[in-house]
């Protein structure tokens, strides 16, 4: 009905808004995991040593003894060579490891406040019509409803501390750690140095990685890859809750966190989760290949792989902290805005404005809901 339209128009914009908020922490947290500043530094010092030996190359190439030095520069600028290959190939896996982690952990942040948000939206929504249904005075109603909605936002803050300090802490390092081990190994052979690639070797690249971590041809007999980074072991949550209870100084929002807490973790173990998340995963690689790397290649059908390299770790990677046009947010809203009292919102980058008007997405929301 009305309402019901009104509320989850509302907990899409709280989802939108929330996914801006924590945009900045996975960015550091991501970033932290994939740091290229120790390899960017040394490669920094050999192109100045490099240098150094040319120009003394230069000095003595008139004079007697030119053969000698010249061989003993030589061998140094081999091993300088040598050593700069390998330090490239590191920022190759790592440059490739920071933008394939920051999909998935953008993917992972908004379906679960998809589902959070949903589901704190959903029974404060039951909770006042059951007190409108009730014979309580009209005061008292609103009175009710303000303090059901002043408990939802403090549970909704005690169940985003829980659930994303384990994603952050645990989650996000372990997943950074495992994609840039399936890109070592499935970029193995590619020199930095030395080849060149196309927008189809990137894209294989893409779907080799996805095929290790979402363990797309194995059997996993239904379960979800990737919730080993979301959720905490048993022994972790336990600890985690007991110290929250402990805590608490409000029986009732702790209850309501807890219930949220806990249907999170069942609706992220469900087929309409694992279903949504395949899609907006499908979507965002899509949507990366075709609007942001496929640009790099509108003039050339093979660049420098060094090339690909610096575009896939800064400006793809920038695609994902990067505000949509406004005709895009008017386009992502349009049918919700009439409904909103608030103004146009700002979503956090063109993927979300995709996202969130997925089939499944919305099937997710609406089940939560």
């Amino acid at each position: 009905d009305q309402e019901r339209r009104l509320r989850t128009g509302r907990c899409r914009l709280e989802t939108s808004r929330a996914v801006m908020d924590f945009l900045p922490t996975l960015k550091k947290a991501v970033v932290k995991e994939t740091d290229v500043s120790v390899e960017t530094g040394e490669l920094k010092i050999l192109r100045k040593r490099k240098k150094e030996i040319l120009e003394m190359k230069v000095q003595v190439q008139n004079q007697e003894d030119d053969l000698v030095v010249s061989g003993e520069e030589n061998v140094e600028e081999d091993a300088i060579r040598e050593k700069e290959r390998c330090l490239w190939n590191n920022v190759k896996n790592k440059s490739i490891a920071r933008l394939v982690t920051t999909i998935y952990a953008h993917t992972i942040v908004f379906l679960v406040l998809t589902v959070q948000v949903n589901l704190l939206g959903g029974r404060l929504l039951r909770e006042e019509l059951e007190e409108k249904e009730s014979t309580m005075e009209q005061k008292q109603d609103a009175d009710n409803a303000s303090s059901g909605a002043n408990r939802y936002r403090t549970s909704h803050q005690n169940v985003l501390a829980k659930t994303y300090h384990h994603l952050f802490a645990e989650g996000i390092p372990s997943l950074a750690g495992s994609v840039e081990q399936a890109v070592t190994e499935i970029l193995q052979t590619w020199d930095v140095l030395g080849d060149s690639a196309s927008l189809r070797d990137v894209s294989t690249w893409m779907e080799c990685v996805r095929d290790k971590i979402e363990q797309r041809k194995e059997k996993t007999g239904g379960l979800n890859p990737l919730l080993k980074f979301i959720i905490p072991p048993e022994g972790e949550e336990a600890a985690a809750g007991h110290d929250e209870t402990k805590n608490s100084t409000d029986a009732a929002e702790d209850e309501l966190a807890k219930y949220i807490l806990d249907e999170t973790y069942d609706l992220l173990e469900s087929p309409t989760y694992a279903n949504a998340q395949r899609r907006c995963l499908d979507a965002t690689f899509d949507q990366l290949r075709t609007k942001v790397i496929g640009e790099l290649f509108l003039r050339e059908d093979r660049l420098p792989l060094a090339n690909v390299v610096t575009h896939l770790q800064k400006s793809a990677v920038a695609t994902f902290h990067k505000p949509p046009s406004y005709r895009e947010e008017m386009k992502s809203w349009e049918g919700v805005l009439g409904m909103m009292e608030e103004p146009l919102p700002s979503v956090p980058n063109a993927y979300i404005s995709k996202l969130e008007r997925l089939e499944d997405v919305l099937e997710l929301a609406d089940v939560c809901f």
